[in-house]
């Protein structure tokens, strides 16, 4: 397994493995396991990535993800590695005053929610952090705050940012990406004194693949 970036791992793996399941995941409304392949998880990566850049994001800017896991943190971060940005994920339960600290000591500028929870506590660090602009909410069942009116669901960030193509700018820089780019920043608990940013660069992921092949020489993609 050899990639020189991680903007690149998903598209790879839809070209080698087109229909076939790259992951599942639970539809809470009817119970069921969802199967996604890879050709769509790929496409779906793609559209967040032209929206992130229809919406202005930078290379080398930082995102925040602030959900449970789901399928939409995977579009996004992987999106975000094709704009060359970072993502920062902050545990689903984190507090008020946690998510108020990391957004401001990191500057972000948009943060991609998971359920209510995760929303409300965004919106309310809304007016303390200065450098926030926009609160994306992944799960269409959230109620918005009556006196929200910059937030935006995820359906309807990908639409509007798919307006207008900027797929050869995602391309330039998908391409202009490196192993030595910053891909998260990991915020610690913070037990010891304020929590302290973690960096992750796309070399410490590349590092472990390239132990594992070394290491797991039986295992297959038929296992």
């Amino acid at each position: 397994m050899s990639y020189p970036h991680l903007a690149v791992l998903v598209r790879h793996k839809a070209q080698k493995y087109g229909d076939r399941t790259a992951l599942k995941y639970r539809n809470y409304e009817t119970g069921k396991w969802m199967p996604i392949s890879w050709n769509q998880f790929s496409d779906i990566v793609d559209r967040t990535a032209n929206a992130l850049a229809h919406w202005g994001i930078k290379e080398h800017e930082n995102i925040a993800v602030f959900s449970q896991n789901m399928p939409e943190y995977l579009y996004v971060d992987f999106a975000a590695f094709a704009n060359r940005a970072v993502t920062i994920p902050f545990f689903a339960t984190s507090s008020v005053s946690q998510v108020q600290y990391m957004v401001n000591d990191a500057q972000v500028r948009y943060i991609f929610v998971g359920e209510q929870l995760q929303y409300d506590v965004a919106f309310r660090v809304g007016g303390l952090c200065p450098s926030l602009k926009q609160i994306i909410i992944f799960d269409k069942n959230v109620v918005k705050d009556s006196q929200d009116s910059c937030s935006i669901y995820f359906e309807d960030f990908l639409k509007k940012g798919n307006e207008i193509s900027y797929k050869e700018l995602v391309e330039e820089r998908r391409s202009a990406a490196s192993s030595a780019d910053l891909a998260n920043i990991l915020y610690t608990s913070g037990t010891t004194g304020e929590s302290k940013g973690v960096m992750l660069h796309h070399s410490n992921y590349l590092a472990a693949f390239k132990s594992h092949d070394e290491r797991l020489t039986d295992m297959s993609d038929k296992d």
